[in-house]
């Protein structure tokens, strides 16, 4: 074990899976062998810690809710686009326009007040119907960013 030494707790190793998602996934300029690597440590990882203490902020870990977002984010990493996963969401801002079949294909949906797309597990329900901002939902939940998109400044002489 290299990559989740000092990782005490469920939400440690996702917060930890996700930094290191950010430099080593291939589509990020990592390695396919390394990002294996880490994937293979995570569910070592996870087994160890899955029967200690899952309750975090009052809600239970779910493991089937953590892997679809892992997999969601796999899919679209490669978009030039800012990904954040604020508690079971992931959010998807920047200049989506070139890229919203894409994630439209991917279950995402787009919130308009918000100027964002979204995800979430269908079978999670839903409570405030658009009415809570994003400052709110990052107080609440935490947010960690998983992806910012490459910023194209344009020069002129």
């Amino acid at each position: 074990m290299k990559y989740f030494v000092n990782v005490t707790s469920l939400e440690e190793l996702r917060k930890q899976y996700r930094r290191l998602a950010k430099i080593n996934h291939p589509d990020m300029g990592g390695s396919a062998e390394e990002m294996k690597i880490i994937n293979i440590e995570y569910e070592i990882q996870f087994k160890s810690l899955e029967n200690s203490d899952t309750v975090a902020n009052g809600i239970k870990y779910n493991k089937e809710q953590d892997a679809a977002i892992r997999g969601v984010i796999n899919i679209i990493i490669h978009l030039n686009v800012e990904i954040e996963v604020c508690g079971s969401w992931v959010w998807v801002t920047g200049n989506t326009y070139a890229c919203k079949d894409e994630l439209k294909k991917n279950g995402f949906r787009w919130a308009s007040k918000k100027k964002a797309w979204y995800w979430h597990d269908p079978k999670e329900a839903t409570r405030s119907h658009g009415k809570t901002t994003m400052a709110d939902i990052r107080m609440k939940y935490g947010s960690d960013v998983i992806k910012e998109a490459n910023t194209v400044y344009c020069v002129t002489a």
